[in-house]
């Protein structure tokens, strides 16, 4: 049995997410507290830049003569700049600090210079109710709404409100139609995106971006923008799949929660944006199947020729089958609305789990 990954689609669904800092802090929080997508939950410092200076070496002194020429002492604040040691007379010498920072440590003709720890804040990002901490800096908070994971991303997190910019999902989002009232939104297109676009959004203080597709060679800019892009059916020229783009034009206006995190397809957390919903009840939980491939399962393709495309499996041929690259691979007959079935290779199909609350029929 094969067992393929898993695409979450959901129109209202339970959500959980867990908050972890980076390093243990103080959590903010407490279990049964209601929580805003904006909230700090928890706090810690994140240790600054150092330098070792080797200053006996660069005096050309021994070791143990250092301290006849240091400026400074243990636990003195210095700037970039500073004079940490001088020699003086004939082959007069300083060396100067290279950051900012407090001396901490010295010895054997070397000196230690931290730079002040770096505040951190842990946002919640998604509204909802902690349901558990811990010492270690773990917050779990669970959140009602509709949830939508993507194939790629990049940058982060964000918070702003959904912004369709195009008449479908085989529209592409076209810099000219991004003025001032994008300020701030999460901005959906259909199909790829052009540099132009990304600066436009970047010039006007977007929050997010949402396509079906991303074109290799932006990629690198992607990488460089300060708000997360969030791309839902893989890289290349791709329009966004149907239930996807009808679902997020559903909930135009709506804020939502953007994460752009990228992580191999085996681990749970993908990119993803959600939609809270905190008023409504669940229809059930984001935990879908476990990926098997059967009769009526409904799938994407992932790899031309068929990319992009959506179907339900009619059958599982047990025969393995040659494909063009000379390789023999087991496949599914998927129906994508042609006249025949097309035969797909199982590795290149991902479960599709659609959920949506206006269209119940589509589950």
């Amino acid at each position: 049995m094969y067992h393929a990954c898993e695409t979450q689609i959901r129109g209202l669904t339970s959500i959980r997410r867990e908050r972890v800092l980076p390093r243990p802090g103080r959590i903010l929080v407490s279990p049964g507290d209601r929580v805003e997508a904006t909230q700090v939950v928890a706090r810690t410092d994140l240790p600054g830049d150092f330098r070792i200076l080797p200053v006996a070496r660069r005096l050309g002194v021994s070791a143990s003569k250092m301290e006849e020429y240091l400026q400074v002492d243990l636990g003195d604040t210095v700037q970039q700049g500073t004079v940490i040691a001088r020699l003086g007379g004939f082959a007069r010498r300083s060396i100067e600090s290279p950051i900012d920072g407090v001396v901490t440590a010295k010895g054997e003709g070397r000196i230690l210079i931290e730079a002040q720890p770096t505040p951190f804040e842990l946002h919640a990002h998604i509204p909802g109710i902690v349901l558990e901490v811990d010492d270690s800096g773990r917050v779990v908070i669970q959140a009602r709404g509709a949830l939508i994971q993507g194939a790629w991303g990049s940058n982060g997190e964000s918070v702003g409100v959904l912004k369709v910019m195009t008449d479908g999902p085989h529209s592409p989002l076209e810099s000219r139609s991004i003025d001032p009232s994008c300020h701030g939104a999460i901005l959906i297109g259909g199909v790829t995106l052009e540099q132009r676009v990304l600066e436009r959004a970047e010039d006007i203080e977007a929050r997010g971006l949402i396509t079906g597709g991303l074109i290799t060679e932006l990629i690198p800019l992607v990488e460089q923008l300060p708000f997360p892009i969030l791309v839902t059916d893989g890289i290349g020229e791709i329009p966004m799949a149907d239930p996807i783009f009808d679902l997020l034009s559903e909930n135009e206006g709506e804020e939502a929660s953007i994460a752009g995190h990228v992580e191999p397809r085996w681990r749970r957390r993908r990119p993803e944006v959600i939609i809270p919903k905190p008023d409504q009840d669940p229809r059930g939980s984001e935990e879908g199947g476990d990926g098997r491939l059967v009769v009526g399962t409904r799938v994407r393709i992932i790899r031309a020729p068929y990319r992009g495309c959506i179907g339900e499996i009619v059958g599982l041929p047990t025969r393995a089958r040659r494909i063009e690259t000379g390789a023999r691979v087991h496949c599914a007959e998927v129906d994508i609305g042609q006249d025949v079935p097309v035969s797909v290779p199982l590795v290149n199909l991902d479960v599709l789990r659609y959920h949506s609350v206006k269209h119940p029929q589509h589950a």
